[in-house]
């Protein structure tokens, strides 16, 4: 048992809420400080900050007047500005206006123009972007980034790559007497052998070494879609597939010729779950995907995503400062790129709604990062704070996105919109975004 588990009251859930609050209020206050920072600049004044809803745990008041506090519900934040008549900026007050002296309404967000209102609303998700590019650029820093020397840093334990006798500091002369001069050309000769030995040579502290390597790795599955047909024939993540209809599998190749081979009827598939080696049938399920290409076809699919690696790795090298942040811009840009096409794939019918996660998913995660290493509790911080920033700017009334649409409607306009119509925009918003969070978290639970 690690030492976060022997927390008392906590126990072994502090695996998965330690780490889990830790990045969910980094992500949030940045997000929050992002409001707060450019109100101020402003010079709109900001009545609370706080980390969580509901009742106030502890908090202090600030010389400016604004109140700092922790609310005992930790699952997000709001700032609060001066003539608000709520956290989320949806409604204004006009008895507190009417109370208040020239100078203190000219301080309110209610009566700042309408670029500056834009501003503080789209600050919030800017300054998740900043936080994620940031974080990305600090372990390229620190950290460093890959490199395709071929010289091998690290080999897995029980790893292709071990049984065959590689060892970190050996490094790649040839395979099958073709020299070598990347570390992605082992990666694709590896590969193009499909399954036979192949004769690798190292040199070793100056001695060059012959090591026969046999690219078999296992089929391990790393996700099931939960409206699959793996799922419905039972498969898990994690489960190696061995063979189908008593037919070897060494390669992807191998199962995805089988797949195909089914055309739609029911195959066994041989699996190795935990070292002990069980049978399933599965009925593959014709589907739309986009392939290598970018193109959608129509393949048979089990509903499985597999994963593979040759075992070993080449060194990182460090990055400059120049470097380390073009890294955290493209990391963060690809990010958002990648969470816009899940929700696009999601929207046509050829996502799973299934990979949405919660709290829950999030807590897992989180745990499981903080316990590899406080560069990969970073990594996933970078990657929520980019993805939080993204959804905020959806255009969903109650969401960051949803008041800049109000805001370009009444530029457009000239005026505001009616009231009762944005509190009714509101009012679906939230609903719609209450929606989602349960149905998120039913998934998490299911998972179970």
């Amino acid at each position: 048992m690690s030492f976060i588990e022997q927390i008392p009251f906590i126990g072994p859930a502090a695996y998965y809420v330690i780490p889990f609050f830790i990045v969910l209020m980094v992500v949030v206050f940045i997000h929050e400080y992002g409001h707060y920072k450019v109100a101020q600049w402003c010079g709109v004044h900001s009545d609370a900050f706080s980390i969580g809803f509901g009742p106030e745990l502890f908090g202090w008041k600030d010389k400016r007047g604004t109140r700092w506090k922790l609310s005992l519900i930790p699952l997000g934040g709001y700032v609060k500005f001066r003539g608000d008549a709520d956290a989320a900026s949806g409604t204004v007050d006009e008895d507190a206006l009417r109370e208040m002296t020239d100078e203190e309404r000219e301080g309110s967000f209610p009566a700042a123009s309408l670029p500056r209102r834009a501003a503080i609303v789209a600050a919030g998700p800017i300054f998740n972007f900043i936080l994620a590019a940031i974080l990305f650029a600090g372990l390229a820093y620190s950290v460093g980034l890959p490199t395709d020397d071929p010289l091998i840093d690290d080999v897995e334990e029980g790893s292709a790559a071990e049984q065959a006798g590689f060892l970190a500091g050996d490094r790649l002369l040839s395979v099958d007497g073709s020299s070598i001069s990347a570390f992605s050309d082992l990666n694709r000769a590896a590969r193009d052998a499909n399954g036979a030995t192949v004769a690798v040579e190292v040199d070793r502290d100056g001695d060059t070494v012959q090591l026969p390597f046999t690219f078999t790795p296992p089929i391990e599955v790393q996700m099931v879609r939960s409206d699959g047909a793996a799922a419905a024939a039972g498969i898990e993540t994690g489960d190696i597939i061995v063979s189908v209809d008593d037919k070897k599998i060494v390669l992807f190749e191998d199962l995805r010729e089988a797949i195909a081979a089914s055309e739609g009827n029911p195959i066994t598939i041989s699996l190795n779950r935990g070292g002990q080696e069980i049978s399933v049938q599965a009925t593959p399920e014709l589907r739309e995907i986009r392939d290598e290409n970018n193109n959608i076809v129509t393949r048979y699919l089990l509903g499985i995503t597999h994963g593979s690696s040759l075992g070993m790795w080449p060194p990182l090298e460090s990055a400059s400062l120049l470097e380390a942040a073009e890294t955290g811009v493209k990391q963060t840009y690809g990010v958002l790129s990648a969470t816009l096409f899940f929700l696009y794939e999601l929207v046509a019918g050829r996502g799973d709604v299934g990979e949405l996660g919660g709290p829950i998913r999030i807590a897992e995660f989180s745990g499981d990062a903080a316990e590899a290493g406080t560069s990969s509790l970073i990594g996933l911080m970078a990657v929520l704070s980019a993805s939080i920033g993204l959804i905020n700017l959806f255009p969903i009334p109650v969401l960051d996105g949803g008041h800049l649409l109000f805001y370009a409607i009444e530029a457009v306009r000239g005026k505001p919109l009616n009231e009762r119509v944005q509190e009714i925009g509101l009012t679906i918003g939230f609903a719609l975004i209450i929606s989602l969070m349960v149905f998120a978290t039913y998934n998490d639970v299911i998972r179970l």
